[in-house]
């Protein structure tokens, strides 16, 4: 952030969207490290931070902080258990559901074979994987098609567990000011 720092001018205000881990990441739960580690490599990121670090290095950059939230706990009138604003497909849940969607949907399992999300169960991951290796073989499809796309799904499977459990946010919203 420093280098943003730098070229604003005073007074100017700067907002970003980070990718983050929640404060429910737990380094010693083996789920999450697979997740993360998932994320990571399916996107070709560095090392996820977590939302405090990101606002730290936003501060120590020496911006003031103006805002800063996980849009994704956001009401948005889908999926989310009422009592505990958490994502959740009970029927308890879908009884409050006023037609917003979570942002893993498009990245979960679905059984419906004209979507894109059918690629992420057991047979659209097989389907996927060898459809792309028979294309390779005969030339309509360059060679490496299959593993990118199983790294990409890996990434994509991670995206939409991290957020079912909490664990990661895509939408940790940043605002602040360069000081006058």
């Amino acid at each position: 952030y420093s280098e943003i720092y730098r070229v604003l001018k005073p007074g100017a205000v700067f907002a970003c969207y980070e990718w983050c881990l929640t404060d429910r990441y737990d380094p010693a739960n083996p789920e999450h490290v697979r997740i993360k580690k998932q994320i990571e490599e399916g996107d070709g990121l560095p090392d996820i931070a977590t939302m405090p670090h990101c606002l730290d290095a936003l501060k120590g950059a020496g911006f003031e902080i103006l805002h800063e939230r996980d849009c994704v706990l956001d009401e948005y009138g889908g999926w989310q258990d009422p009592a505990t604003k958490e994502y959740s497909t009970s029927r308890e849940a879908r009884k409050h559901f006023r037609g917003g969607k979570p942002w893993m949907l498009p990245l979960m399992p679905s059984w419906n074979p004209f979507t894109q999300r059918f690629q992420f169960n057991w047979l659209g991951l097989g389907l996927t994987k060898y459809g792309l290796k028979v294309m390779e073989f005969v030339g309509l499809a360059p060679k490496g098609t299959s593993r990118t796309q199983i790294l990409l799904q890996s990434g994509g499977m991670g995206l939409a567990r991290g957020g079912e459990l909490g664990i990661f946010t895509p939408m940790y919203l940043m605002v602040g000011r360069k000081p006058e």
